[in-house]
């Protein structure tokens, strides 16, 4: 454990549009595909407590094990696909062999190839507030993707292969887990689809909680009254947005408590909010617990 949680980051070449990587599992077996080369695994520690600068794609065919993700644990049983945003916690353990794909790419990568797309914080599935990060797949939707990804793995493993390609193949991907996620949905009272600004506001909540904590302040930004906006994620997300805001800070505030070694003062000042008796005040009003209290009672239930 050190004052800090290991982050990741692709790799980028110069003058490039930032990588998009694809890996199998550590303990994976054949996928049954005939690769011109084989496929790295994924150099990172899985196992163990990080994030992402990047999204990323788990497309799980066989295995058992669970998914934690920000404290929420997810069953590895059977296909199915698991999908992670920059900066959320995670940690991947699989009690057997496995088969599948890791594809890891950044928005810059996904808008620039797929600009007439919907941006990915308009997807469930890329919104944390709306908690569908798994998607359970049928026998044939399994086979769906698994035909996707051996086309996508064949053609991103050869050398002078267009980047173009590989960006429409990730598309063609995301759109069709839009499409499953649309079956899926459950969510929510209204059947219109939620609207744009709702995606731009979490959007900018996930790149800028930490320094900005007022409704206002993204109001402002998105050009509507504070009212206006905070009744619109009310009627989606189910609460208004001073409290998404300041769950998404109290997140974070969890994420260094469980996985550093931060004071609760150092933890106070990493979200800039200047006062920590504040902070404990909030915190024990949202928890029910010290955050020191709330450090000790996770890392005893051994996430």
């Amino acid at each position: 454990m050190s004052d800090s949680i290991p982050v990741h980051s692709l790799p980028r070449s110069p003058g490039k549009v930032p990588a998009l990587k694809i890996y199998k599992f550590k303990n994976s077996t054949e996928n049954g595909t005939e690769l011109p080369d084989s496929l790295p695994i994924t150099p990172l520690p899985t196992d163990t407590p990080h994030r992402h600068t990047y999204y990323e794609i788990l497309f799980i065919e066989k295995g058992q094990g669970f998914h934690e993700i920000d404290f929420h644990s997810y069953p590895v049983q059977a296909s199915a696909l698991h999908f992670l945003t920059p900066g959320q916690v995670h940690l991947l353990h699989f009690s057997t062999s496995c088969q599948g794909f890791i594809v890891a790419f950044s928005e810059d990568f996904y808008t620039f190839y797929n600009p007439e797309n919907a941006g990915l914080s308009q997807l469930s599935f890329f919104q944390p507030g709306r908690r569908q990060p798994v998607i359970a797949l049928t026998d044939p939707e399994r086979h769906y993707f698994h035909n996707i990804m051996e086309n996508m793995v064949s053609d991103h493993l050869q050398a002078e292969t267009d980047q173009a390609l590989i960006g429409k193949y990730l598309g063609l991907l995301i759109q069709k887990c839009g499409l499953l996620a649309q079956k899926e949905s459950h969510h929510f009272e209204t059947n219109s689809p939620p609207p744009d600004l709702l995606g731009r506001f979490q959007e900018m909540v996930e790149k800028n909680f930490r320094q900005m904590h007022e409704v206002q302040q993204y109001a402002t930004m998105l050009s509507v009254s504070p009212d206006y906006l905070s009744k619109i994620v009310k009627k989606y997300l189910g609460t208004p947005a001073q409290e998404y805001i300041l769950d998404k800070l109290l997140l974070e505030a969890k994420r260094l408590l469980v996985f550093t070694h931060l004071s609760s003062k150092e933890v106070a000042y990493h979200i800039n909010m200047e006062d920590p008796s504040y902070f404990g005040r909030i915190f024990k009003k949202k928890t029910g617990l010290t955050p020191n209290e709330y450090r000790d009672h996770v890392r005893k239930s051994a996430i």
